[in-house]
């Protein structure tokens, strides 16, 4: 019987939507799944919640629970991460104190300030799982949800022999959008709300919608979409003028009439990784009238599916078991079934047979197309991405780059480096400002890093 292993298990609703969909393939084979937390109370909530989904979907599971990692990962063919060390407070530190030097970000958990805190904490802990997984599910594949993703990957590619894939639903996401822009799928809104972001879940892209998408993580862009054989690009470079497009994805646009092509991830996203739309208030009320605040919202998000899943331990409300955005189940059924399916996932673009994506640095993590039957993964080659499209994701890269080298070397004038890199904090401060600002986040972040750097 294979063996899939969820390392962070007592993130209670990202497992519950990642095993909904697992649960909804048809010809799901037996299965022992491993939910791992080292929080017991958590743990033992998420075993009791996804015991009755086993039970209501009728699906050949055994479920066991455990606190130690290295029990969970024993005989492991699949492991996954999404973890999150330290929870929601050291992010809001992390959003709090560049405010303090002018950098406002909209999410926090990718690039800039918040990101690059986030890497030194995520990294260590996941390269211990990987390590570990080096002892005792060699061959296992390690699927990392957590973000910031590309670094987290990165790093485990290439201080282990791990084979680490980074899966994130944001291509599906743009695909099914733009999809609705053009008036071919439904109107998908953004994440604004937990009940936008739940209904985002179960979009799907229209039949005959097809595209490829080629970048790095949060910052993809579309290479080609054809609906029906049709070229649909033209349509698309037309959308800043369409004012509802424009209204909802404006920062996208702006991005698009520059440098000629739609990317990932939504347009929130998109203002914390350039220097174009974040320098002061006004600039910022004009592109993003609309906020997202991603910190606040995980709150409400949590706070709104805390009464579900007590109703449903309760026994007083059903389970949704159905497909959803998420890549990772479609993986896993692909390779225990034959199935041959195509998803988007992160990789080293460096492969035996040459780079995924020609013009950008070996070593990185890149987006691309990726088949998955029972021989395991098949990425895409894409070729060259267009020379703007590339240099826009160097800039990205470049931090990424310096802030595994610190996590993986223990030198944080590496990851003061990324800091000064990062195109939002660049803009914003002088290097006099990055070194005060990031000694004030180093000092606050002690409680979750002391364990893992020297101060």
């Amino acid at each position: 019987m294979k063996k899939l292993t969820i390392i962070g298990a007592g993130s209670i609703m990202f497992t519950r939507q990642l095993l909904s969909a697992l649960f909804a393939c048809e010809a799901l084979p037996p299965l022992t799944i491993v939910l791992e937390d080292l929080n017991p109370q958590k743990l033992k909530e998420t075993y009791r919640l996804i015991g009755l989904m086993v039970e209501q979907a009728g699906v050949p599971v055994t479920l066991v629970m455990t606190t130690n990692q290295k029990e969970a990962l024993g005989g492991a063919d699949f492991v996954i991460s999404a973890i999150q060390v330290g929870g929601l407070e050291p992010w809001r530190l992390e959003v709090d104190i560049p405010k303090k030097y002018g950098v406002d970000q909209e999410v926090g958990d990718t690039l800039g300030s918040g990101g690059i805190f986030r890497a030194l904490r995520q990294i260590p802990p996941t390269l211990s799982v990987a390590r570990d997984m080096e002892g005792l599910c060699p061959n296992a594949l390690l699927l990392n949800y957590a973000n910031p993703l590309a670094p987290l990957t990165w790093a485990v590619n290439k201080a282990t022999s791990i084979r680490c894939i980074g899966l994130c639903y944001g291509v599906r996401y743009t695909a099914a959008q733009l999809a609705g822009y053009l008036g071919l799928g439904v109107w998908v809104e953004h994440p604004h709300s937990p009940e936008a972001w739940q209904a985002l879940m179960y979009h799907d892209v229209p039949e005959g919608f097809e595209y490829t998408f080629g970048g790095i993580n949060h910052m993809t862009w579309l290479l080609d979409v054809r609906y029906q054989g049709q070229d649909l690009y033209p349509a698309i470079r037309a959308l800043p003028d369409n004012k509802k497009a424009y209204a909802s994805d404006g920062i996208r646009c702006e991005v698009l009439k520059m440098f000629n092509h739609w990317c990932t991830e939504n347009h929130w996203h998109m203002s914390d990784y350039v220097p174009w739309f974040r320098k002061n208030q006004a600039m910022i009320n004009k592109f993003l009238p609309q906020r997202w605040n991603l910190l606040e919202l995980e709150e409400k998000v949590h706070a709104s599916a805390r009464y579900e899943v007590e109703c449903q331990l309760a026994g007083d409300q059903p389970f949704r078991i159905q497909r959803n955005m998420l890549n990772a189940p479609k993986l896993i059924e692909a390779m225990l079934t034959g199935e041959r399916v195509r998803i988007n996932g992160n990789l080293p673009n460096q492969t035996d047979d040459g780079l995924l994506i020609a013009n950008l640095p070996a070593e990185c993590m890149v987006e691309v197309p990726i088949y998955v039957d029972a021989d395991g993964l098949h990425p895409v080659k894409v070729g060259a991405l267009p020379t703007a499209c590339a240099a826009l994701n160097k800039t990205n890269i470049n931090v990424q780059e310096l802030v595994v080298e610190a996590a993986l070397t223990g030198n944080l004038s590496s990851a003061k480096q990324a800091l000064a890199m990062d195109p939002v904090t660049g803009m914003a401060c002088t290097l006099e400002q990055c070194h005060a600002m990031f000694d004030e986040l180093l000092a606050a972040q002690k409680p979750w890093l002391t364990a893992w750097y020297q101060y």
